[in-house]
């Protein structure tokens, strides 16, 4: 069997979204394994985070467990500046389990967490001649990848 060229080679993350999981109605697989709908209840929806474009990276390792395959998930980002009502909203968030949605260059989104799993939000702190801000970090052990979202 042969892997044809992937269409999407060079895809940026240009947005990020939270929204706790009290928030999200369902989440299902549809139409493959690979995409997930999502379904908030009435009134809630995504809330935006700001980053300093370029600092972001995301990865996604696999680790083999007595349990099976699982998949450690990871968002890290920089957060620029230090701000009392920012710092109240990221505190709130702290070790939260919560959906996070990852918004591609390319219009597509992926999201880490799910239900009765969602990432948890890290902050590392830091004040130097080159930069202020928090090193923002949302984390996740998934039994599969981040999946598509399906609109």
């Amino acid at each position: 069997m042969s892997i044809p060229k992937n269409s999407n080679l060079i895809p940026a993350i240009c947005e990020i979204n939270w929204a706790l999981l009290d928030d999200v109605d369902s989440i299902t697989a549809t139409p493959d394994r690979f995409h997930r709908q999502i379904v908030f209840k009435s009134g809630k929806n995504w809330q935006e985070i700001y980053f300093t474009p370029g600092s972001i990276e995301f990865t996604e390792k696999s680790k083999d467990t007595d349990a099976g395959e699982l998949i450690e998930q990871s968002l890290k980002f920089m957060f620029p500046g230090e701000d009392t009502s920012n710092m109240a909203v990221i505190d709130a968030l702290l070790n939260r389990p919560v959906l996070v949605g990852i918004g591609y260059s390319t219009g597509m989104g992926k999201i880490m967490g799910d239900i009765g799993n969602g990432a948890k939000l890290s902050q590392v702190m830091q004040v130097s001649s080159k930069t202020t801000g928090s090193q923002l970090e949302f984390t996740c052990l998934a039994n599969y990848r981040s999946p598509w979202v399906t609109p």
